[in-house]
């Protein structure tokens, strides 16, 4: 495969479960194995994604739709998990810390394979939560999930990303309308909960550039959220921002991977293209 593009994909993103893959050339890199093996392998098989070339595993925090695969996944391969001391710690009192460890701590940058990682942190209600921008040369993927709101570090390592993978978890009355108790939905729209639809939205002015040409929205809730209200708070601001025909957004599904979209490092091929 040429080293000219990087392929980005979603396993499944949901409170269930969470994976996303790069693949660049001969390797690839999982960020999160909210999944067990089994179900893991079988959809980088229906995405296309090849478990041969992972050279590493990137973990954003402890929460099982994060880790649920993460040390047999690990451990099976042989690779390397890659995660923050304190969820290291903590997964490791647990006994589900796979056998190669890599800590690193919030803000550190590293090299995992040819792709280069900065992490930062997350405002989450995890132990040491993160999320990261992966580089492929001067390609930029930002993935964040699992935040209540966004400061201006976590805006610095996300604007104009070629690719976000940005959270959209809930719409607000859907919400405050479930049933669940009223702990929980103010740990949820707390300020280390997670991202609504306007809130992801109002994000998008101060993230999207002429450099974004895939937006991925993940995390949406099954039970507080709906795939069409995602759509039309997003692409109403699309529309706003004039980006409609210059990038190329998807909603994510639990319930199976998403296309596979290859991103040209130059300009021989349509950035956002699904395969």
């Amino acid at each position: 495969m040429s080293d000219k593009t990087v392929f980005l994909g979603a396993l499944g993103s949901g409170s269930s479960g969470n994976s996303f893959i790069i693949e660049w050339g001969d390797q690839a890199l999982i960020v999160d194995q909210g999944f067990s093996r089994k179900e893991l392998l079988k959809r980088m098989d229906e995405a296309g994604f090849a478990p041969e070339k992972l050279c590493g595993a990137l973990l954003t925090h402890e929460h099982s739709d994060h880790c649920k695969g993460s040390r047999v996944f690990c451990d099976d391969l042989n690779i390397p998990l890659y995660t923050t001391a304190k969820t290291a710690n903590y997964l490791s009192r647990k006994g589900t810390l796979p056998q190669k460890v890599y800590a690193f701590e919030p803000g550190e940058n590293f090299q995992l394979g040819k792709f280069h990682v900065r992490s930062f942190s997350l405002p989450h209600d995890a132990v040491d939560p993160v999320g990261f921008q992966i580089s492929c040369d001067a390609l930029k993927i930002g993935i964040a999930t699992d935040f209540g709101h966004a400061p201006a570090n976590i805006k610095g390592e996300l604007k104009g990303c070629d690719a976000l993978v940005l959270e959209s978890n809930y719409d607000r009355e859907m919400l405050m309308n479930s049933s669940r108790s009223l702990e929980l939905k103010r740990r949820i729209f707390g300020v280390r909960g997670h991202l609504g639809n306007v809130d992801s939205c109002q994000l998008l002015p101060e993230l999207l550039s002429e450099n974004t040409r895939l937006l991925l929205l993940a995390h949406i809730s099954s039970e507080c959220n709906r795939p069409e209200l995602v759509a039309e708070n997003c692409s109403a601001m699309l529309n706003m921002l004039q980006m409609t025909d210059k990038l190329h957004f998807e909603i994510l599904s639990q319930d199976r991977p998403s296309s596979k979209f290859k991103l040209a490092l130059s300009g021989n091929c349509q950035c956002g293209e699904a395969l």
